[in-house]
Order: structure tokens, then C-alpha cells, then sequence
């Protein structure tokens, strides 16, 4: 295994490692909400990415999708608990915002379609 396989594989446990010991401190710490958990997650996987950035490594896109969405949850429910509002309504916000920039992508994208044999995921 060459240096970054092996770099990129010690990161990724690291990471695991990491948001295994966050999530025990956020159900443990009283004053830690659900929000506060989601938004600890997010920082922890943008800075994977990061990392593989800085160090040459290709990114993962998933960890950004998930990253960005997990923070977005976190400042909408951190906000709704806040405002008194129903637990439900971050969770809904975050699917508008997430369902909204599904059917925007298309549009604001300048790339080509591919014709191949994949077929598109829903």
C-alpha cells in the first residue's frame, strides 16, 4: 500500500474514531443538543475532506454532501429549539432545502448530460 492509501486509510479511522467519541459526548453532556451533535458531525467530515485536500488525496464528495447537510440540520433544528417551534420542523426544512437544490442542480449546471448505460438514481 503506497503512502497516501495508507495516509488516507489511517484518516479515515481517525475520523471514525472521532464521530464515535463525539456522538457519546453529545448523548452524555446534558446541555449538548441533538443540533449541536449534527453540527460537530458536519465540521468532523468537511475536515476530513480537508485533510485529503491539503494532503494531495482525492476528496470524497459524500462527506461534503453529508458534511453541509449535517450542519444545515444542526443550525435549523438549533434554531427551531430556540424559537420554541415543533421538533419536526427543522427536519422539514432541511428535506425543502436538500429537495430544492436536487431540482436546481440540473439547471445551474453546465456540463453535459451522458447518454450511457446508467440510468438516473431516485
Amino acid at each position: 500500500m503506497d503512502d497516501k492509501k495508507r495516509f488516507n486509510h489511517q484518516l479515515a479511522t481517525m475520523a471514525w474514531g472521532t464521530l464515535l467519541i463525539w456522538w457519546g459526548v453529545v448523548i452524555v453532556v446534558d446541555p449538548f443538543t441533538i443540533a449541536i451533535g449534527a453540527i460537530g458531525t458536519g465540521l468532523i467530515l468537511l475536515g476530513v475532506n480537508a485533510i485529503r485536500s491539503l494532503k494531495g488525496i482525492p476528496i470524497k464528495n459524500s462527506n461534503n454532501a453529508v458534511g453541509i447537510m449535517a450542519i444545515a440540520w444542526g443550525v435549523l433544528d438549533q434554531a427551531r429549539h430556540m424559537l420554541g417551534l415543533s421538533p419536526w420542523l427543522s427536519l422539514a426544512l432541511l428535506l425543502f432545502v436538500v429537495g430544492f437544490a436536487y431540482l436546481l442542480t440540473p439547471l445551474l449546471s453546465r456540463r453535459e448530460l451522458h447518454t450511457g448505460d446508467r440510468t438516473g438514481d431516485v
